[in-house]
């Protein structure tokens, strides 16, 4: 064996050595720097609990909302109406085209005569149906003559003259009604009376359910309105061949403004 074996031997002996007393070492070393640097989950139960603790972290990060209570509430205002609308109609049958069409004018005419005779203005009457229709036998393959209607549209703001007019424009031609609706020309300050009630209604409400939670209410989130006037039920078309005065009553009309809103709460 030479010189030179003999000394690589000896090196390699001592490296041998030295990496087996350092390395486990420095691997110890860096198992608890890695330990002190990162998050180890433990196992069994203790590792569900941790992940489980991480999860609602993050959910709670990202998910989380301004708890809110939604409370609706409505408020109503009643009045009388004072004015209404009512459709006149006049309809005249004839051989002819041309005669059913004479006669159904000259009596439109007079009808609205008199309407304008009782202080309707001529902007309150409009035309809201014309129409001219052939008639025809029993088998219905032969033209008998001709149907002509006309109808008016007239809006009385004296409800004191409806009972009248209905029995002049009878008089003077009108053969069919085809309603008599009731209104209020404006109900802006009625709206913002049942505003006002439906708001203080839902806040009341909303302080009830709160308090009742034993919670306090924070600031308003949104706020949904809805309006409506109360549904009038218009006259059945009937015939007006003979009418007496009619007696008119008008009665109440509600004004009701419904309101959703949503508060944050504290």
């Amino acid at each position: 064996m030479s010189k030179y074996t003999i000394a690589f031997l000896i090196i390699g002996t001592f490296l041998a050595g030295l990496i087996g007393a350092v390395l486990p070492t420095l691997w110890m070393s860096r198992g608890v720097g890695m330990m002190s640097g990162t998050m180890i989950v433990p196992n069994g139960a203790d590792a569900s609990r941790a992940m489980m603790t991480g999860v609602g972290s993050i959910m709670g990060g990202f998910g989380a909302t301004t708890p809110q209570l939604s409370v609706s509430a409505s408020g109503a205002v009643s009045a009388a109406p004072d004015q209404a609308t009512i459709q006149l109609g006049v309809t005249t049958q004839s051989t002819t085209a041309a005669a059913a069409l004479t006669q159904n004018s000259t009596d439109t005419a007079s009808v609205i005569a008199s309407v304008i005779a009782l202080g309707v203005a001529e902007k309150d009457i409009q035309t809201s149906n014309f129409s001219v229709y052939p008639t025809y036998d029993t088998s219905g393959t032969r033209i008998t003559g001709y149907q002509v209607s006309n109808s008016v549209t007239v809006t009385i703001r004296d409800l004191v003259k409806a009972g009248p007019l209905l029995d002049q424009v009878v008089h003077a031609g009108a053969n069919n009604i085809t309603g008599l609706n009731f209104s209020i020309a404006d109900t802006s300050a009625l709206v913002s009376e049942a505003r006002i009630r439906a708001f203080d209604a839902a806040k009341a409400k909303a302080e009830a359910m709160a308090k009742a939670a034993g919670v306090e209410l924070g600031e308003i989130i949104s706020v949904t309105e809805s309006s409506q006037n109360a549904q009038s039920y218009p006259m059945a078309r009937v015939a007006m061949d003979a009418m007496a005065e009619a007696p008119i009553q008008a009665g109440t009309q509600d004004i009701t403004v419904d309101v959703s809103i949503v508060y944050a709460l504290r």
